[in-house]
């Protein structure tokens, strides 16, 4: 029962932490962004009345009527209409019922329907492939390593996986991948070698639209996969050097720090075997801090962690969408909440997840 309840709580405060942080940033962008758009909306009302009247077929009060026509029609199209506090209770009901709504701008991301859950679906596989994978991926090659160097402590090989994680610690991971670029795309081609790498998009044109429409049935296409994988490459090498020194390094130390605790001593006492020793009371107890880490990067590298990597490499993600929805000509409103309030959903069910896996791997939790 005392599990029950402490669950009960922790998931009523992860829902108002929702709730809070969707009405802040509701409010913050309904605000000083809806005169941005107010703004927009004139410019481009006032750009088409000004063509009607060149045709001479309009007189100047007819060309006024039409001009706040139009801007009445856009105002109440993007409830600008309203007061702020209506505005804001409202974009947080369609946030919670995931509807989204429109994309002021749908031409920039190619999406025809402009549905903001359109733009978002159609970018959620690239970053599936490319940020959660490749993170997944980096975690489990990066915590073997240092899982490996931190019972070896001392070693030459636990000294270079520090001095690798300390330096794929201080690069930015944009940077790594403009550096891959150069050499393995623009300078490879450049010498024309028969081997190098695209400059970047997920895939080559005569592929992109069967990536919009069916992700999956690139993966059946033996030719789309190819120039998908091909696309990869560089990216996916990205992440993975600057990532799996910062993983090693980070289950290095959870690890050492957990070896050094007074019930791995007494368990050495004991005499008790050493693999038994490393499996039931070394890395049993570390794996809540590694899987914190983990599941807890997720939401950030789902929802715009890689905002300048893929926009380095063009790729088609999530990252890619925040960063065209922040730099619109008005930043687009419906997509940049939308994918706020993903991320914010996604890291409390993590979290929530996380409140469960803890009981199962801890069992100082569960004997409370």
């Amino acid at each position: 029962m005392g599990l029950f309840r402490t669950l009960t709580l922790r998931a009523v405060n992860l829902a108002v932490l929702l709730f809070v942080v969707l009405f802040v940033i509701s409010y913050a962008l309904s605000g000083p962004a809806s005169k941005l758009l107010e703004a927009q909306i004139q410019t481009e009302a006032r750009a088409l009345v000004s063509q009607l009247a060149k045709t001479g077929h309009y007189t100047p009060q007819q060309v006024q009527d039409l001009y706040n026509r139009i801007v009445q029609e856009l105002y109440k199209a993007y409830g600008l209409d309203q007061p702020v506090y209506i505005r804001v209770f409202y974009i947080i009901y369609n946030m919670l019922v995931f509807n989204w709504g429109y994309s002021y701008f749908p031409d920039i991301y190619g999406v025809a329907s402009g549905k903001v859950a359109d733009i978002i679906a159609s970018a959620l596989p690239g970053t599936i492939l490319l940020d959660t994978f490749g993170i997944l991926l980096s975690a489990f090659i990066g915590i073997q390593l240092g899982l490996r160097s931190a019972l070896k402590y001392g070693s030459k090989a636990d000294r270079a996986v520090m001095y690798y994680g300390a330096i794929s610690n201080g690069l930015p991971q944009w940077w790594v991948g403009i550096v891959l670029l150069l050499v393995f795309s623009f300078y490879l081609e450049t010498i024309k070698s028969p081997i190098y790498f695209p400059s970047g998009g997920i895939l080559s044109p005569q592929y992109y639209q069967m990536w919009f429409t069916s992700p999956l049935s690139v993966l059946t296409n033996p030719g789309a996969l190819a120039d998908l994988l091909w696309h990869f490459a560089l990216p996916l090498a990205t992440v993975l050097l600057v990532n799996i020194g910062s993983w090693a390094y980070f289950a290095r130390t959870v690890t050492l720090n957990t070896a050094q605790e007074d019930f791995v001593t007494f368990a050495r006492i004991k005499g008790l075997p050493e693999g038994r020793i490393t499996s039931r009371y070394i890395l049993r107890p570390a794996a809540p801090a590694i899987m914190t880490s983990i599941l807890l990067s997720l939401p950030f590298i789902i929802f715009g962690g890689f905002i300048i990597t893929e926009a380095v490499f063009r790729w088609w993600g999530l990252g890619y969408v925040y960063n065209l929805a922040i730099f619109a000509p008005t930043p687009d409103l419906p997509v940049i909440v939308a994918l706020t309030y993903a991320s914010t959903l996604l890291y409390i069910v993590l979290v929530f997840a996380l409140e469960i896996l803890y009981i199962i791997l801890d069992p100082r939790i569960r004997s409370e």
